[in-house]
């Protein structure tokens, strides 16, 4: 297991500097995403500022809540809990996807009060500390087939079966992709994985090419045709140029980005903001994922370790992937920028996040300051 996430001297006892960087990176992306809601939805709400900066803030404010929430919540008791989280989550997966209204040609929400969510985003976080927990109880079994690839993985596959039945298949893969990460640094044999890669990545292939709309937009990703918001979303960033249109003046949101609040606020950042405003978005990711590994690599207890492995990786790799998107680099799907995109429901579970990976930092290490 050469590959496992190291554990750090027991004896060491550090300050954890590396929080007060993760909230710095986490409160600017956060106070983007407002200035973003309010430059776009004040357009699609007829022109109001206010009740934009109203809509959003009232997210931020729940998300905080859930960040307090995570962050103060006893990880041994996470860890007795996460097969029942997990359990409860993966349920409201699979009830959207018999049950919930259907919206362009999907079943991912399910409504309450006369609003709705997508509990992918909680059943993601749910999956994440479930995972943790078969890690480290693993132990030396992991180098084992069933013991390890099978007990570790089984939990992403559950999930990403409800997620393609509704069918998500960006945030399925996203699953799949993540936990696949947890078990590599966790210490799942590389021969194990590489031998379900080569199984599990043709029945991916198939499953998700049974929809029209997934083959066209990767045989225009291959032919080098972006679809169209692709496209409209490069003409922003390039509009931009190198210190931007301008907060509020970009005019690619008006019609012409689709989802510009949410899948593709990306190109109105690079339009209002610039070469140096979406440089530094990300570069702000790039911080919270050195973070990551930070603390990754000075945490001892297993569980903790891979909470904070599996949230950072979670997060980095949905940011990739909506920067890939909104820049060409990838077929087009809808997977929000975490912090920055209006989403709701990403955004209070993107804190909830941050706020276990602070959680599990503050119990895993001493503090003799």
């Amino acid at each position: 297991m050469s590959h496992a996430l190291a554990a750090p001297d027991p004896g060491s006892r550090t300050r954890v500097r590396e929080l007060d960087w993760l909230m710095l990176a986490v409160t600017v992306l956060c106070c983007l995403g407002l200035v973003m809601a309010v430059s776009v939805q004040s357009v699609q709400d007829g022109g109001d500022p206010l009740q934009a900066m109203k809509s959003q803030g009232a997210k931020l404010v729940a998300g905080v809540v859930f960040f307090v929430i995570c962050a103060a919540v006893r990880m041994e008791w996470l860890e007795r809990a996460a097969p029942w989280l997990f359990g409860v989550a993966t349920a409201m997966v699979f009830a959207a996807a018999l049950f919930g209204p259907e919206w362009n040609g999907a079943r991912r929400w399910i409504p309450i009060a006369g609003r709705s969510f997508q509990p992918v985003d909680f059943a993601r976080l749910a999956l994440i500390i479930v995972t943790a927990l078969r890690i480290a109880q693993a132990g030396e079994r992991l180098g084992e087939l069933r013991g390890g690839l099978v007990r570790v993985l089984l939990p992403a596959l559950l999930l990403s079966a409800g997620l393609f039945m509704q069918p998500d298949n960006g945030n399925a893969l996203l699953s799949i992709v993540v936990c696949t990460l947890m078990a590599f640094a966790g210490g799942v044999a590389l021969k194990w994985l590489v031998s379900a890669a080569c199984i599990a990545v043709p029945a991916v292939v198939v499953i998700i090419t049974q929809h029209d709309y997934v083959r066209m937009r990767i045989e225009r990703f291959m032919n080098e045709d972006p679809p169209y918001q692709v496209r409209q979303s490069l003409i922003a960033i390039e509009n931009g140029g190198v210190f931007g249109q301008g907060v509020g003046d970009g005019w690619r949101k008006l019609g012409y980005v689709p989802e510009p609040h949410n899948d593709f606020v990306f190109a109105i950042v690079g339009e209002e903001l610039g070469f140096v405003g979406a440089a530094s978005v990300v570069l702000l990711y790039l911080l919270l994922g050195f973070v990551g590994w930070r603390l990754v690599a000075r945490i001892q207890d297993p569980f903790r370790r891979h909470v904070v492995f599996g949230c950072s990786i979670a997060l980095c790799i949905q940011a990739a992937a909506n920067l890939m998107v909104t820049t060409g680099l990838a077929p087009a799907k809808g997977i929000d920028l975490p912090f920055v995109s209006a989403g709701g429901t990403n955004l209070v579970a993107s804190l909830g996040a941050v706020g276990l990976i602070g959680n599990a930092a503050r119990s895993g290490l001493t503090d003799d300051s």
